[in-house]
């Protein structure tokens, strides 16, 4: 008899449309919480080759997907903040990208680019994922949670050492 795998629980919100017009605040954390992106020095990050090619990613974010922006976003060393606008201006459920297809997209392809780093320029192999399976995300509610998101956001780097995903 084959072993049962315990059942995972969705941290999605049941029956709600995640292709619709919102501010979503996300993290995507590298597994196992390696620091492949970058490092932190006073409070500064200083991006590594891979943060550098995230960063590509996120700032072109908008050219793959009209009327997605990133409002703000911040790479740190083994994970990933942003503040995701989805406009989407009336198109329907099923022909607007969804956050999921969007977060799963960008693991995808910034994990394929990776093993290129690992064959090519001999970056740091990974132990069978790159990213964490399931990412963080909040629905932003009002200004005043967008706010609140933002500044965390943009205060992480200093605040580096007392972040739960800080790994010595």
């Amino acid at each position: 008899m084959g072993k049962v795998l315990p059942y995972r629980h969705s941290i999605r919100l049941p029956d709600f449309d995640y292709s619709s017009s919102n501010w979503y605040y996300v993290t995507i954390c590298i597994q196992d919480r390696e620091c492949l992106l970058g490092k932190i020095v006073h409070g500064n990050v200083y991006l590594l080759p891979f943060g550098h090619l995230v960063k590509s990613f996120f700032t072109s974010i908008s050219q793959h997907y009209p009327g997605v922006n990133i409002e703000v976003f911040q790479i740190m060393p083994n994970h990933i903040h942003a503040i995701i606008n989805l406009n989407l201006n009336g198109r329907t459920r099923g022909s607007a990208p969804t956050l999921g297809t969007m977060v799963q997209r960008f693991k995808t392809k910034t994990t394929h680019d990776y093993m290129e780093g690992i064959t090519t320029y001999g970056w740091k192999s990974f132990n069978k994922k790159l990213w964490q399976r399931d990412y963080y995300e909040h629905i932003v509610r009002d200004e005043k949670d967008l706010i609140r998101v933002r500044e965390y956001i943009q205060n992480n780097p200093v605040n580096w050492k007392k972040d739960k995903l800080h790994r010595m």
